[in-house]
């Protein structure tokens, strides 16, 4: 069930720059601030990035530099 989110004290600068991005975008304002969150939501955080890269270090003993582009360039795609 979707949920809704309310975001106070933003600048006027920000949300006019959010309407007219949604706008060229063909969105509402609501749609393109979802968007917006749900992409920020799919991408792993530094944490995640970190605890990847351990265990990657610790089955093969030790990444090498392209197994850990490899691995970044897997979570950029998911």
């Amino acid at each position: 069930m979707a949920k809704n989110l309310q975001v106070r004290d933003l600048d006027e600068e920000v949300v006019a720059e959010l309407k007219a991005r949604a706008a060229r975008s063909r969105q509402s304002l609501s749609a393109y601030a979802a968007q917006i969150l749900t992409d920020a939501v799919a991408r792993p955080t530094a944490d995640d990035l970190r605890e990847r890269l351990e265990a990657l270090k610790a089955i093969g003993g030790g990444a090498s530099r392209e197994d850990i582009l490899d691995e970044i360039r897997k979570m950029r795609e998911a």
